[in-house]
């Protein structure tokens, strides 16, 4: 396969004084323009939800969970199923927020009602383990109780009337919207819930179900959306196991290839038809991954197949715990444990969204998600009673 340039056409100090300056201005530019991120789904983007759910809902383990986040970081690891920041994190870093919003549940505490009335910064409402669809997962929350959850806030913030002096709707629709999750639906396969013959016909029905969540999510006020979409779900360390050489599975990964085209295809037609205000962007997960696990050293890591924290074969025969091996040298791996990324390869992924070529954002960046023009669901125009842009 042809190498791949990271994201870049410059070389050196050249190269990394650009990207620093680019994304110095473009966070800048974003922190005037997104008041606030409403994250949805799994534990790629989870910030601690789980943490106030009782078993069988799955923890992080803390350790070693969260090993690298920063000294003195509020709640241990944060329900971060990673070594550092998440996905969502680091997309929350790139428009000017120091860290995800907080889960939501951690708001529902006494004494932190008040920041969820008044929609400072936003929520995080993601679960792992959880789904696109509502048979998924065990205790968690899925998909379309978070979306619930959302419109719950929404309805708890027109009722306090605290929004800071912005109107509510106004708010809503400079905020961004996060969503990534379907990965643990395929779990129907692997239980025998759904035979694999069956695949086409059941991912299907998951692009119709989270194309339904997203319509709902726009009624109620969304208009910056940024979707992420599956990952090489083959390449994962708990799916190379029983491959020879423990090579990636290629029919794991055409069942994620499968889901990321229905999805563009259905979510364009859904813009069209029905949300013809809604600027959206889909990051590929799927591309940064492939294109890390490729070409390694044009990404500056090394470790491509095996987990940093685990044991036995590729360190993915056993979950991560505080009893499991853990590299030291964790910057330089793709994968945090058997079916999640690393911190470094989320920064990686990110800024592809964000200042990468199409191949890793599209139909726009995530920069040109964030930035006007937006929609002001307060101001419509007289003349087509449409949602006027500014």
């Amino acid at each position: 396969m042809e190498k791949r340039r990271w994201w870049s056409t410059a070389d050196g100090l050249l190269r990394v004084a650009v990207a620093v300056a680019v994304a110095a201005a473009s966070a800048a530019a974003a922190e005037r323009e997104v008041p606030a991120m409403y994250v949805f789904g799994d534990s790629l983007v989870d910030v601690g939800n789980n943490d106030f759910l009782p078993p069988p809902a799955p923890r992080a383990p803390e350790p070693p969970c969260g090993v690298d986040l920063p000294p003195g970081f509020a709640g241990g690891g944060g329900g971060r199923f990673t070594n550092g920041f998440n996905l969502a994190d680091i997309i929350a870093q790139h428009v000017g927020f120091k860290m995800s919003p907080p889960a939501y549940l951690s708001l529902t505490t006494p004494g932190r009602r008040g920041d969820l009335r008044r929609g400072l910064v936003g929520v995080n409402y993601a679960s792992s383990g959880s789904g696109i669809l509502d048979f998924t997962g065990n205790g968690t929350i899925s998909l379309g109780e978070q979306v619930k959850l959302f419109a719950n806030t929404k309805a708890a913030m027109v009722a306090a009337g605290e929004v800071d002096g912005e109107r509510i709707n106004h708010l809503l629709s400079r905020s961004l919207f996060i969503t990534c999750t379907g990965g643990n639906d395929y779990d129907a396969f692997t239980d025998g819930i759904v035979p694999v013959s069956e695949a086409p016909a059941f991912i299907a029905h998951m692009v119709t179900t989270y194309i339904k969540h997203i319509k709902t999510l726009y009624k109620l006020g969304a208009r910056r959306l940024g979707i992420l979409d599956m990952l090489p779900l083959g390449c994962l360390p708990i799916s190379r196991l029983p491959m020879e050489n423990g090579s990636c599975s290629e029919e794991d990964n055409w069942q994620g290839r499968l889901f990321n085209r229905l999805i563009r295809r259905e979510m364009a037609a859904a813009v069209a038809g029905s949300m013809p205000d809604l600027k959206y962007s889909i990051g590929s997960i799927y591309h940064t991954f492939t294109d890390m696990t490729v070409n390694p050293d044009l990404a500056g890591l090394k470790e491509v197949a095996r987990a940093c924290c685990g044991d036995g074969k590729l360190n993915a025969e056993a979950d991560c715990s505080a009893n499991a091996k853990l590299c030291p040298d964790r910057d330089d791996y793709i994968f945090w444990d058997r079916v999640h990324g690393t911190q470094a390869a989320y920064h990686r992924c990110v800024h592809g969204f964000f200042h990468g070529s199409p191949r890793y954002a599209e139909p726009i960046s995530f920069t040109q998600l964030v930035t006007p023009p937006a929609v002001d669901l307060e101001h419509r125009s007289p003349r087509t009673n449409r949602t006027a842009r500014i």
